[in-house]
C-alpha cells in the first residue's frame, strides 16, 4: 500500500469515528449514504477521496470534521495543512512557483512601461514571508526560493528603471513583527521600513517612525492563511493604525469600478466597517476596485501612479505624505481599461506587489 493513501485514510477513519459518534449523540446526521470502504478503495485511495468529497458536502460539519482531520495529521507527523505549512510561531504557505517564466518575461511590464514613458519608474517586488523564515519551515519543506529570483528579475529590467531591494530590508527585521501570523501580508511595521528605504531612494525624506501615533484596532485579527487551515494554536495577529498628525492629509478620494462606475469616498482610504467583517485587511483601503485617485493638501506638484497588488494597502499611509496625489492602479483588477491613463501627467511611477503575485500575473498576462 502506497504510505500517503494510507496516510490519507488513517486520518478520515479519525474524522469518520467523529462523525458517527456525533451522528449517534445528537441524532442529526444519517449516514445512510456515506461511502462505505472497500479493499481497493483504501489501497488505490479512491475511498478516501469519496469520503472527502462527502465531507464536503456536508457544510454543517465540515468546519468541525476539517479541524479533526487536520489534527489527526498533524499527530502523525505531517507539518502542512493544505498548502500552509503549520509552525509554533506562525502559518506559513508553501511557494510553488514553476519558474516558466523567465527573468527577462518577468521584468517585461516594466521594461516596456518605462521605454514607453521615460518617466522615472521603480520597482518593488517583495517576498513572502516564506521566504523569510526559511529557518522555521519544515526540513523536508517544498518552498520556492525568492531573494535570488527577486535580484534576477531586478537584473533583467532595463537601465532606467529602478529596483529596491525589500529582501534584504525585511530580512534585517525579521526578528520583529514584519509579517501576520495568521495571514501571507506584511504588517504595517514591515511596510514602513521598505517605504523608509524606497522613499529615499525615490527622492525624499522619509518620515521617522517616532512620529508615527499607531493605534491598535484589533488583537483578534485571523487571517487568510488561518482561513485555510482553521488552525487555532497560532496566536491571533494584531492590526494597527499609523497616522501622522503633523502631516499631510488626504482632501478627497475617488473610487473606479471594473463596470465603468465611479465614486466619492470622501477624505478618508479607511474602511472602518471591515473591522467588523471576516476580511479586516481590507480596513486599509476599502472594497477593492479597479483605480483608486487620493489627492491630499501638499501643493509640490508631485505626482505618484503606483501599480499594486493589496501588499501596497497599508503603505499608502507612508507614501501620502510626499504627494500631492497618489493614483491607484490595482493589478489584480486592471484588465477592462475604462479609465485611461496618461503617464505623462506624473512624475513618478511606482510598481509594488508581492513577488508570488508578480509571477501570477505575468503568467496570467503575458
Amino acid at each position: 500500500m502506497k504510505q500517503n493513501n494510507l496516510h490519507r485514510w488513517t486520518v478520515l477513519v479519525i474524522a469518520v469515528v467523529y462523525l458517527i459518534l456525533l451522528g449517534e449523540t445528537f441524532h442529526v446526521f444519517s449516514l445512510s449514504d456515506f461511502p462505505m470502504p472497500t479493499f481497493y478503495g483504501l489501497i488505490n485511495g479512491t475511498w478516501a477521496e469519496q469520503t472527502e468529497t462527502y465531507l464536503t458536502e456536508h457544510i454543517g460539519f465540515h468546519d468541525t470534521l476539517f479541524r479533526v482531520k487536520s489534527q489527526a495529521d498533524l499527530l502523525l507527523g505531517e507539518k502542512r495543512i493544505r498548502d500552509v505549512y503549520v509552525t509554533d510561531e506562525m502559518l506559513l504557505e508553501k511557494l510553488t512557483a514553476d519558474n516558466t517564466l523567465t527573468p527577462e518575461d518577468l521584468a517585461a511590464p516594466v521594461s516596456d512601461f518605462y521605454e514607453k514613458t521615460q518617466i522615472p519608474t521603480f520597482l518593488i517586488l517583495v517576498p513572502s514571508a516564506s521566504e523569510i523564515y526559511r529557518t522555521l519551515l519544515p526540513a523536508n519543506a517544498v518552498s520556492d526560493e525568492q531573494t535570488s529570483r527577486i535580484q534576477e528579475v531586478y537584473d533583467a529590467a532595463v537601465n532606467g528603471v529602478h529596483c529596491i531591494d525589500a529582501c534584504n530590508v525585511l530580512k534585517s527585521q525579521k526578528d520583529n513583527y514584519i509579517y501576520y501570523r495568521t495571514d501571507t501580508h506584511w504588517t504595517s511595521y514591515g511596510a514602513y521600513y521598505v517605504y523608509q528605504s524606497a522613499i529615499q531612494k525615490m527622492g525624499f525624506t522619509a518620515i521617522p517612525y517616532d512620529r508615527y501615533v499607531i493605534s491598535h484596532l484589533s488583537t483578534d485579527f485571523r487571517g487568510d492563511l488561518y482561513e485555510r487551515t482553521l488552525y487555532e494554536n497560532v496566536r491571533s495577529d494584531v492590526l494597527d493604525c499609523y497616522s501622522y498628525e503633523g502631516g499631510a492629509h488626504i482632501t478627497e478620494v475617488t473610487a473606479w469600478y471594473p463596470d465603468g462606475s465611479s465614486g466619492s469616498r470622501g477624505n478618508s482610504i479607511y474602511s472602518e466597517s471591515a473591522l467588523l467583517s471576516e476580511d479586516m485587511y481590507r480596513f486599509y483601503l476599502g472594497a477593492p476596485c479597479e483605480q483608486l485617485v487620493i489627492k491630499t493638501n501638499l501643493d509640490n506638484g508631485k505626482k505618484l501612479l503606483l501599480y499594486q497588488d493589496d501588499f501596497g494597502d497599508c503603505m499608502i499611509t507612508f507614501l501620502l505624505q510626499h504627494y500631492s496625489e497618489i493614483h491607484i492602479v490595482n493589478l489584480n483588477m486592471a484588465e477592462s481599461g475604462n479609465v485611461q491613463i496618461d503617464p505623462s501627467e506624473y512624475t513618478q511611477a511606482l510598481f509594488l506587489c508581492s513577488m508570488e503575485n508578480w509571477e501570477k500575473l505575468c503568467d496570467t498576462n503575458p
